[in-house]
């Protein structure tokens, strides 16, 4: 343990077996060895993490608990244990009856503690835990209301200075958290912060699990920030995970899922308030995440879609042509990982793909890029069943592929099939902003489903007041987005062909934008002076 030597481990479990094999079961001199063979494998299972050191160590607990006389002060540390160890397995392999047994040891030792006992704090502690990981599992409102209870108890039993209350604290601050995130009640967001702050500020800075604290901070604060819309709590967030990334085990599991946390709240405050270092040190920490990340994380697809995505808005920013190209490269990686897993929707993954392609040929003019493309828009269209909520949104995506195809020489039948797609589009509910490639005045408009995924060990966050009027602003959004790009079809129809028909349909799809955007909004200064040169030509015609 002094010298975190992993041989000289090894040799003790290999040598407690064989005192264990040389005692009769029922020598009382037996029981000595066994407890140490346990604690060796279970710190060996925290070296190599081999399901079987843990399993060995089930084993022996339950053999200890079995041997282990009903009065002997030794049976609550027994039962204890092999709580703790039952729900440490359930949560590496995730099997029901682990977390059922657990639940019962600690139901079943509970009135055997008076209250006085100094053993009872850490473990309503533990069954604070337990009922929690039901809670998630079984979406259990009553072990949830349990779970904050027992942790309630636990910490208020603890004397000052208990080395179990910050862990105690981090429980009771993430069944808040749960809560909060179920319910949406601002008293349990506010607590649940207040909880997880002092847990991360009492625990020893030697303490390995500090960092994991300050993770599980910052997302109570970046909760808080999406319901209540305060910056501040949005900031001490990010701090709060900076801290966590860099106090973690570089490349550990739990370092790369915060590092992926504090680029999804950078990202978010990028989104806010516009300021490139954001944007940078999210791309950094969401790169790094991936690449340090297991290859078969369910999240791979996600994550690899919203880093594609940031990357195209950093180029949007810079124009660095290698932050289009790595976009490209990561949204193909996406692409791939969706087909596998089938999350998210490949479709959705294949179309953000498709329009990234189209702004590249826009800017540099390779065919291979355009027609990589609209295979890919078309592909996507038809793997969409007709009472898909995202139907309409994907037609407007293609409908904007084939006005940029329609640039190349001999593909002037695609402008006549963007304009019928982009009017398609209109007669139906655009759910959130649909086009991808508005001009760099413009907004940016993803892809409908191109919205960030909620941090990884979470739910989502529980809907805030209002949400009835952002859907209704997000379908504006996405009808001003297609009525743009109509109106440059068209626009771009008549240029073509002279026909008055198209220039007085562009005149109208432009007026309809300019009265549907506030003044301050991109689009109205872009929609007017636009319309007042189409009527300029419009009366030159007459």
């Amino acid at each position: 343990m002094e010298e975190h030597d992993p041989h000289l481990l090894d040799e003790a479990v290999v040598l407690l077996r064989g005192v264990a094999a040389e005692l009769a079961p029922d020598d009382p001199n037996r029981l000595a060895p066994l407890w140490s063979l346990k604690s060796a494998l279970q710190v060996r299972f925290g070296v190599y993490a081999h399901p079987a050191d843990l399993d060995d160590a089930v084993a022996l607990l339950r053999e200890l608990l079995a041997g282990t006389p009903a009065q002997h002060p030794a049976i609550v540390d027994a039962r204890a244990d092999l709580a703790d160890t039952l729900l440490g397995r359930y949560r590496e392999a995730g099997q029901d009856n682990d977390l059922a047994e657990a639940l019962a040891l600690y139901e079943g030792g509970i009135p055997d503690l008076p209250a006085d006992h100094p053993a009872r704090p850490g473990f309503l502690a533990g069954y604070a835990d337990a009922l929690l990981a039901r809670a998630e599992a079984e979406q259990d409102a009553q072990a949830l209301d349990e779970a904050i209870r027992a942790a309630g108890t636990a910490v208020d039993s603890m004397a000052t200075g208990d080395h179990r209350t910050p862990q105690a604290l981090c429980t009771l601050g993430l069944a808040l958290r749960l809560r909060f995130r179920v319910r949406g009640r601002t008293a349990d967001a506010d607590a649940a912060v207040t909880t997880l702050r002092q847990c991360a500020e009492i625990a020893d800075d030697a303490d390995p699990n500090r960092p994991g604290y300050f993770a599980n901070l910052g997302l109570a604060l970046a909760d808080r920030h999406a319901f209540g819309g305060d910056e501040e709590d949005l900031g001490q967030a990010i701090d709060a995970l900076r801290r966590a990334v860099s106090g973690l085990p570089p490349e550990s599991p739990e370092q790369h899922e915060a590092a992926w946390c504090l680029a999804a709240v950078l990202k978010e405050r990028w989104d806010s308030d516009g300021e490139p270092t954001d944007l940078d040190e999210a791309i950094a920490n969401a790169r790094s995440s991936i690449v340090s990340g297991p290859s078969g994380h369910p999240g791979l697809a996600v994550r690899r879609w919203q880093l594609g995505d940031a990357l195209f808005e950093r180029f949007e920013l810079h124009e660095r042509r290698e932050d289009l190209d790595e976009a490209v490269t990561t949204l193909r990686q996406a692409s791939v990982s969706a087909q596998r897993t089938g999350t998210p929707e490949p479709a959705a993954v294949n179309m953000r793909l498709g329009t990234v392609l189209a702004e590249r040929y826009e800017r540099y003019g390779a065919e291979a890029d355009i027609g990589e493309a609209l295979e890919l828009g078309q592909a996507a269209v038809a793997a969409t069943a007709d009472d898909h909520p995202e139907l309409p949104s994907r037609v407007a995506s293609l409908g904007y592929l084939l006005q940029t195809s329609s640039h190349r020489a001999g593909r002037d039948a695609d402008l006549d099939e963007a304009v019928e797609l982009l009017r398609e589009a209109l007669r139906a509910p655009l759910r959130s902003p649909a086009i991808v490639g508005a001009p760099a005045d413009a907004p940016a408009q993803p892809d409908a489903e191109a919205t960030p995924d909620a941090a990884p060990d979470t739910a989502e966050a529980p809907d805030a007041g209002g949400r009835g009027e952002e859907s209704e602003a997000d379908e504006q959004e996405g009808r001003n987005a297609v009525t743009f790009r109509l109106g440059l079809a068209l626009s771009e129809r008549f240029g073509r062909r002279g026909a008055l028909a198209d220039l007085d349909s562009a005149i109208n799809a432009y007026r309809t934008l300019r009265d549907s955007t506030e003044p301050g909004h991109p689009l109205h200064a872009l929609a007017a002076t636009t319309l007042a040169q189409l009527e300029s030509v419009r009366a030159e015609e007459a």
